[in-house]
């Protein structure tokens, strides 16, 4: 029997209160959602589910507005909210299909690397830096026309990807190499390698303090780097692999999914600590925030 895959709405403002964070809403995606991202422009949910190709569309209350089909599967998604534009990595094709976040209609496909896979956006130059994990790359283009600007190498098994708008920098996480590969988004120059813990897969920039945070999965860890400085701030333990995470740039929080515990984990950036340890359901994938209304999203590939 088929279980629903679910985008699960949590309550931020519950989740310093209780052993469990409390839900607002659960709603079906689709066969095996990998991945998802809210687009503070449209308002919208975008939920990019692996097992049958395509991206969900989902309203901020839940309704479902359209599904996207893509020529082969998508493990991550960027949105750019000034543009109206989605950007999403055929894993497959080797390209990038780029789509408006209104009427959903592909506007763009960039070829790029080998088995494209992170990706992210500057918001503030609107360029799209893209992992093409196939070919240990790194491929940057411009949002708006997709022109590529620039291919760079950045180690073996490129995956998880993130910008700092503030100076430009792209943190790239080399998960064969147990590393992060520090790249000027400008100039297309790798600048620095940092070291991590064992197994890194993902990343964010809370681009106010310049504070990076590296999921070292494997090791079930989280690696604090400045962003600035290029330095380890510190290593927290968090729960038992952990493979999602949101970053509230306003309150200072950064939640962390441990897909095998079953738990989120709640850091506090201003303490550099773990302030809080919640159950969450089984099998969630990735996490995003809609910050203004206080909601934290879950992709389930079960439920």
């Amino acid at each position: 029997m088929k279980v629903a895959s679910l985008a699960l709405g949590l309550a931020l403002a519950g989740c310093m209160a209780g052993a469990e964070v409390p839900r607002v809403t659960t709603l079906p995606v689709g066969q095996w959602p990998e991945d998802l991202v809210f687009d503070s422009g449209s308002g919208r949910l975008f939920v990019a589910d692996e097992g049958s190709a395509t991206v969900t569309v989902l309203s901020a209350t839940g309704e479902r507005i359209g599904t996207i089909r893509l020529m082969s599967r998508a493990r991550h998604l960027a949105v750019d909210p000034a543009l109206g534009r989605l950007y999403a990595p055929n894993e497959g094709n080797g390209f990038i299909a780029v789509f408006d976040t209104r009427d959903l209609r592909e506007a763009l496909r960039v070829p790029v690397g080998r088995q494209p896979h992170g990706i992210a956006v500057d918001r503030s130059t609107h360029r799209v830096f893209v992992a093409n994990e196939g070919d240990g790359s790194l491929t940057a283009l411009d949002g708006r026309s997709g022109q590529v600007l620039f291919t760079v190498p950045v180690g073996r098994g490129p995956g998880g990807v993130a910008v700092d708008p503030a100076t430009e920098r792209v943190f790239v996480v080399s998960v064969k190499e147990d590393q992060v590969v520090v790249v000027d988004g400008a100039r297309g120059l790798p600048i620095a390698t940092i070291p991590v813990r064992r197994g890194p897969t993902h990343l964010r920039v809370n681009g106010k303090s310049g504070i990076v945070y590296v999921l070292n999965t494997e090791a079930g860890s989280v690696s604090v780097l400045d962003g600035r400085t290029l330095s380890v701030l510190t290593t927290l333990p968090v729960g038992n692999y952990p493979i999602g995470i949101a970053v509230d740039e306003v309150a200072g929080r950064v939640y962390v999914v441990n897909n095998r515990g079953n738990t989120l984990s709640i850091v506090d950036e201003a303490a550099r600590a773990v302030v809080g340890v919640r159950r969450i359901p089984r099998n969630v994938s990735s996490a995003t925030l809609d910050p203004e209304a206080g909601l934290l999203y879950l992709a389930l590939k079960s439920a």
